[in-house]
């Protein structure tokens, strides 16, 4: 039996909880300070107010409950907050001691480096940490609820140490958890956060055309472009451009296209609204995380396109969703680039 600490209780960072649960591992689950409500439900009644699941062998605290001992006793620990807080979950670290230790992030996003080069959170974290530890990156199509409801779901853990994917794994696979593990860290990563971005392009595609009836084919179209510019960035970036090709690309596209915030906002781009507008009404209070990449990225985004780094004629669609994003200008589909 392990231990498993998972370092935020938002839906993800508790639903990867629940297959090591089922597996009947000890979970300890901590809030950060966004959080605090949910743990209290989840202390009062053992149910996650979001998920609306009961969690199993789950012990929840608050962040000011948190101690070294959670560290030192921990077998695996989970970096369970959004691309937003990273810095904050470094800054956490900085405080605690866990040497050595196994991490699973869930985090999905890029950073603008020392070199001024774009690269993956983990690299970021493992730069800033004041002591060596191990993280395997968890990537492929997944939604928080239907995992937490123990519905089949498909991913990958990656880590350049395939033994170290592979320990990992074999905690949380089981009958509805199927893990393949991977070595592609750069790819699978870069697959792991651009989906978000391509996912507005094929929300888009969704609506454009459909001015009376559902049409596929602009869709369909969209959809194998998006990847075939998805796999370009992954080579670029000396990343396994099968990753793209995989789970952490097509599947993950796929899901997120057809049902989050991404894909949303494309629908809604589709339909001739500026992105402006859209988060003002339609999607207010809300983060699209792939429009807010764009926006984090803009400055070194169109300096790659300048440089020639990033090609307009190979990367059409990642340019037209830069655009779109930055300046604020209605989307076009860029068929003729295609």
């Amino acid at each position: 039996m392990a231990k498993i600490l998972s370092i935020g209780a938002g839906v993800m960072g508790t639903a990867i909880t629940v297959p090591a649960a089922k597996n009947d591992h000890d979970i300890t689950l901590i809030g950060t300070h966004l959080d605090t409500e949910i743990i209290q439900s989840i202390k009062d009644t053992n149910i996650h107010p979001i998920l609306n699941v009961k969690l199993k062998n789950t012990n929840a605290k608050q962040i000011d409950e948190l101690s070294q001992s959670d560290f030192d006793e921990a077998d695996v620990i989970i970096i369970g907050v959004s691309s937003a807080g990273v810095n904050w979950y470094i800054d956490l670290l900085k405080k605690f001691k866990a040497q050595d230790k196994k991490f699973l992030i869930i985090t999905k996003g890029l950073f603008i480096n020392d070199e001024n080069s774009i690269d993956i959170l983990p690299n970021k974290i493992l730069n800033s940490v004041p002591y060596p530890i191990d993280i395997t990156a968890v990537a492929g199509p997944c939604k928080a609820i239907e995992l937490a409801q123990q519905y089949i779901t498909n991913i990958c853990f990656i880590n350049q140490n395939i033994e170290s994917a592979n320990s990992l794994a074999a905690l949380f696979k089981n009958e509805f958890y199927i893990i393949e593990t991977l070595t592609d860290f750069v790819g699978g990563e870069f697959c792991a956060a651009l989906k978000n971005v391509f996912s507005i392009m094929v929300g888009c595609s969704q609506t454009c055309y459909n001015d009376q009836v559902k049409i596929y084919n602009p869709e369909s179209g969209i959809f194998t472009h998006c990847i075939k510019e998805l796999a370009q960035i992954v080579k670029l970036h000396q990343g396994d451009i099968s990753s793209a090709y995989g789970l952490p690309g097509v599947g993950d596209l796929h899901v997120t296209s057809g049902t989050g915030r991404n894909g949303t906002l494309g629908k809604y781009l589709g339909e001739g609204k500026l992105y402006s507008s859209i988060m003002k009404n339609e999607l207010l209070g809300q983060t699209v995380e792939g429009a807010q990449l764009i926006l984090d990225l803009q400055v070194a985004l169109n300096e790659k396109f300048e440089s020639g780094f990033f090609d307009k004629s190979k990367l059409p669609i990642f340019y037209e969703l830069i655009q779109t994003i930055s300046k604020d200008k209605k989307i076009h589909i860029p068929w003729e680039n295609l």
